[in-house]
């Protein structure tokens, strides 16, 4: 069978790409000043904790007899009218966090670009306008408007990471591998397991394969390691070429109100060759914009199905504001939120991903006593690991926003 016409190799492209997105350009931002070796520890620990938790999704996905039946339902079937609460809560806050997230960052690159290039200077806050101007209404035209769109942007994403790896390596400076302090990495958790999140692609995954078990562990292994081989180039290269401290060391950027646009900013100054950081820019622009139309679908067929919106010009209208005003008025009036929203998003993650699966697949296999296709290894010792992780990661967050621990 030709390659293009695999389903398994289709399914695997499909979770790594899911993975990646703006958590990618978050991860040196917040793990570059704890140094190469402990965050690429870190990553390999949130790897597998996450496929973990994939695994167990997958099992509790299985256990349900509705083929295409999404992740709410799933959470109805088990855990009842709680746990189908708990999941439209927190998947509508991932969603509402990220999409803060993605305005911040790309808002802030937006009006570096257009300052740069003008006699003008842009405020990020009015980029962020922009952005959202040229971007956020492309859904109301729907999937096939944002299929073309997100192809070109895909195309300047491997394009632009290629160039990187080409002409950046190069560039590097060993010594900067050297340094770090790895207390920054605690607060760091939580961006790093919302980096390795492809779960809302397994309900989907299931009913293309046909429930296939054996296709679909192999589709979630090795998709899984796509996002691991990016994130551990990516961070090999910026901190290669960025010194820990000084004005433009990866501890001043990390902090900045605007560490995506202070990122590339930086690069320019460092290495003093402005082509090699515009194609920073635009590789950061791509990951965000690709990442930007995904979430705003899904928010935008979330809200249209979960208030009964009929997707009217009136009805459009409607789903634009609730798509668009909370994580609007977060990325405005909370200028540093590019990291903090990702942040958030990765406690949304460790409930909807970690906990509630968890306790699905806990409550299928021990209380149910469902009969099973596919179990995941470990028993009861595992399931317990997986829910002291979950809440571990939601720790981490709440103690990094409280000031127990050290941040950038």
């Amino acid at each position: 069978m030709k390659i293009y016409q695999n389903k398994t190799f289709g399914s695997i492209l499909l979770v790594g790409g899911t993975s990646i997105g703006a958590g990618m350009l978050a991860l040196p931002l917040t793990t570059g000043a704890g140094g190469f070796f402990p965050s690429a520890i870190l990553f390999f620990i949130a790897f597998s904790f996450m496929l973990l938790s994939l695994f167990y999704l997958m099992e509790a996905t299985l256990m349900s007899d509705k083929v295409n039946a999404n992740l709410i339902t799933i959470c109805k079937e088990r855990l009842g009218p709680v746990g189908e609460f708990t999941a439209w809560l927190s998947f509508l806050m991932l969603l509402y966090s990220v999409a803060a997230a993605y305005l911040s960052g790309g808002g802030s690159l937006i009006a570096d670009v257009i300052s740069a290039g003008s006699k003008y200077d842009i405020s990020p806050n009015i980029g962020i306008f922009i952005f959202l101007a040229i971007f956020g209404f492309i859904v109301v035209f729907e999937t096939k408007a944002v299929d073309a769109i997100n192809r070109i942007c895909m195309v300047g994403l491997i394009i632009s990471f290629l160039l990187l790896l080409l002409f950046v390596t190069p560039h590097v400076e060993w010594e900067h591998y050297k340094g770090g302090k790895p207390k920054y990495l605690w607060a760091a958790v939580p961006v790093v397991i919302l980096s390795f999140t492809s779960h809302i692609i397994v309900p989907s995954l299931r009913s293309y394969l046909g429930g296939d078990v054996a296709k679909l562990k192999k589709a979630l292994l090795y998709g899984s390691m796509i996002p691991l081989i990016f994130y551990l180039v990516w961070e090999f290269l910026i901190i290669g070429m960025l010194p820990l401290t000084g004005k433009y060391g990866l501890e001043n950027i990390g902090g900045a109100p605007h560490p995506v646009a202070g990122l590339t900013d930086a690069l320019n100054a460092m290495i003093g060759i402005p082509w090699i950081a515009i194609v920073v820019g635009l590789f950061s622009f791509f990951a965000l914009v690709t990442s930007f139309f995904g979430v705003a679908l899904s928010l935008y067929d979330f809200l249209a199905d979960g208030f009964k919106i009929k997707k009217t010009v009136k009805g459009k209208g409607v789903l634009l504001l609730l798509m668009f005003v909370p994580p609007l008025l977060f990325a405005l009036f909370y200028p540093s939120g590019f990291v903090a929203a990702l942040g958030y998003a990765g406690v949304f993650v460790a409930i909807l991903y970690g906990l509630l699966p968890a306790f699905m697949v806990w409550h299928g296999r021990y209380i149910e006593k469902k009969k099973e296709r596919f179990r995941v290894f470990g028993g009861k010792l595992f399931l317990i690991f997986m829910l002291i992780g979950s809440l571990a990661v939601i720790f981490f967050q709440i103690a990094a926003t409280q000031g127990w621990l050290p941040t950038l």
